[in-house]
């Protein structure tokens, strides 16, 4: 249960960190939603599944 509350926490700062990863590194502007969603949505689920294993 603890981790669907850090899976909540953890989402926003992955959408933030991946979408200026994405833009100001990579320069890719346009058609980025589904991959930055896709990713950080991995993302969170990582981090649930680490603190799950505590």
């Amino acid at each position: 249960m603890f981790g669907f509350f850090v899976s909540i926490v953890v989402y926003p700062f992955a959408v933030y960190g991946l979408r200026r990863f994405f833009t100001e590194r990579l320069g890719m502007e346009s058609n980025i939603g589904f991959l930055v969603f896709l990713l950080a949505s991995v993302v969170s689920w990582l981090a649930a599944e680490a603190v799950g294993r505590l």
